[in-house]
């Protein structure tokens, strides 16, 4: 059972979810999310610091689903895993992805449509920058196990390959495409990623 402080935060992070999602984190006012939970607005910073700590508070649950993913990813062997995974495998993890987001897609909208002004306004830069770093390591690793391997690949070629595959689902959530759609997309997505050009337009490749 919540006691009346739980009941009350509880309020007040759902009032504040709707605004900053109505009219962004910039826009968003203290006063109107004190009316809307039905609470003084002196009473709010008994719970949160200030607008900023609301946010990164509503936004909890999907940072740490997210951080668990970003060290699963980190795990060193990951880039050599990549040469022997099959494309039902790719299909796999894309479509975990893609449940997540389309299962958090209210966070993802305020996440990355509607905190600007926020200390959140970078996450997707952040995050890409993150796991070029994460990914570019782990090839060099590879390549330091394997010194016959002749392949190179810099940072800048890693970083462009991520974002792409990033900004699918960041177009998912500007563009409001349903799951049903991305399913219908994601072959051609998938085949470019793992066949390369040549993949994404022909309907034989496995």
């Amino acid at each position: 059972m919540q006691t009346p402080k739980e009941h009350t935060r509880r309020e007040i992070l759902q009032a504040a979810r709707e605004e900053f999602i109505q009219l962004g984190f910039e826009k968003a006012s203290m006063r109107t999310i004190a009316k809307k939970a039905k609470v003084s607005t002196s009473n709010i910073y008994n719970y949160f610091d200030n607008k900023e700590h609301l946010l990164v508070a509503i936004l909890k649950p999907v940072l740490e689903g997210m951080e668990k993913a970003f060290q699963h990813v980190s795990h060193p062997n990951q880039f050599e895993k990549r040469f022997t995974e099959s494309y039902e495998t790719w299909k796999e993890r894309f479509n975990i992805a893609l449940e997540y987001v389309d299962a958090n897609r209210d966070y993802f909208t305020l996440l990355l449509l509607k905190s600007q002004g926020s200390s959140m306004e970078d996450f997707h830069e952040e995050v890409l920058t993150r796991l070029t770093k994460v990914n570019y390591e782990q090839y060099q690793t590879f390549k330091t196990a394997n010194p016959n391997y002749k392949g190179e690949v810099n940072e800048f070629v890693i970083r462009n390959i991520l974002s792409f595959f990033l900004n699918i689902f960041v177009q998912m959530i500007r563009q409001n495409i349903s799951k049903a759609e991305m399913l219908q997309y994601e072959d051609s997505f998938l085949k470019f990623l793992h066949f390369g050009y040549k993949g994404s337009i022909a309907s034989d490749l496995n």
